[in-house]
């Protein structure tokens, strides 16, 4: 059997490792094929069934699918369907995807994991905003506007960590399997950290989304960073504060800002890892 195997530059009007369409008669997609490209539909009106390779999946509108390059898939649809087609080269969000390493690695393990062939039904919530995204995505890709294809980087890494995380919390896969290994993981909490240290960060919380022992969690963490979990997450809120503190930030508001509930133990870490209080140490900047 003779399958094509598409490139970008297959649609006339692709520019910058990017295209979208709207589409109502689906003509190509319909043969079984490939291409060199990910792409995303997202089912507006009515409804398809989805052929990849020997399994087949039923969309109706609000759900959504992503192809991984160079698998063979097809699709059969009926009356009165649109969808959005949303096509990009593998290293087209350039920086934008650089920056988010849980939707780099969903696309990775998407590319190369058998078992990932993932179709997910939008929350009733989320809806709305992919097809506002959509339609910004199409308007900015149609009209050419200076800046579009930087605005479509944006939106297109959205549409891939908005899927990945829906598709994970369905499936109610733990953190862990988004990562290679548990050091990976661990990696990850250490970004985590550097990233929310505001919110409410607690050690077995963590150590639950790890699928390993708390002892080993706890050891692989000491390996990477030097230090324990909580001396850790305590010394990068106090960081953090002394830049509040630089800052012109009122001592009596950091706290806060640095995910402390209480100035007690706000102002006992402080002086523990600066060697002054937050008082002192203003004084000095």
């Amino acid at each position: 059997m003779d399958i094509k195997n598409f490139v970008l530059s297959y649609y006339k009007n692709a520019a910058e490792g990017f295209h979208i369409q709207r589409v109502e008669k689906p003509n190509e997609a319909k043969k079984l094929h490939s291409h060199e490209y990910f792409q995303i539909y997202y089912i507006e009106k009515g409804a398809l069934t989805h052929y990849v390779e020997s399994s087949a999946s039923r969309l109706v509108a609000g759900d959504m699918f992503i192809i991984p390059p160079g698998i063979n898939h097809r699709i059969e649809e009926e009356h009165q369907t649109i969808f959005y087609s949303f096509s990009f080269m593998p290293d087209s969000l350039g920086e934008s995807a650089a920056s988010n390493s849980f939707a780099i690695d969903f696309l990775r393990r998407l590319s190369h994991d058998s078992t990932i062939r993932p179709k997910i039904t939008l929350p009733y919530d989320k809806v709305l905003c992919v097809e506002n995204i959509m339609e910004e995505i199409y308007k900015e890709f149609t009209e050419r506007n200076i800046s579009g294809k930087d605005i479509i980087r944006s939106y297109g890494i959205i549409l891939v960590t908005m899927f990945a995380r829906i598709y994970y919390e369905s499936s109610k896969a733990s953190i862990i399997s988004h990562f290679d290994d548990c050091r990976q993981f661990v990696l990850h909490c250490v970004s985590y950290i550097e990233n929310n240290y505001f919110q409410d960060i607690r050690l077995d919380s963590m150590v639950k989304l790890s699928a390993v022992s708390k002892s080993s969690f706890c050891k692989i963490f000491s390996e990477i960073t030097g230090c324990s979990f909580n001396k850790y997450l305590n010394m990068c809120r106090i960081r953090k504060s002394t830049e509040y503190i630089k800052r012109g930030y009122k001592i009596t508001a950091i706290y806060g800002l640095c995910g402390y509930n209480d100035f007690s133990t706000f102002y006992r870490n402080f002086k523990n890892i600066i060697g002054v209080s937050p008082r002192e140490y203003a004084k000095g900047v």
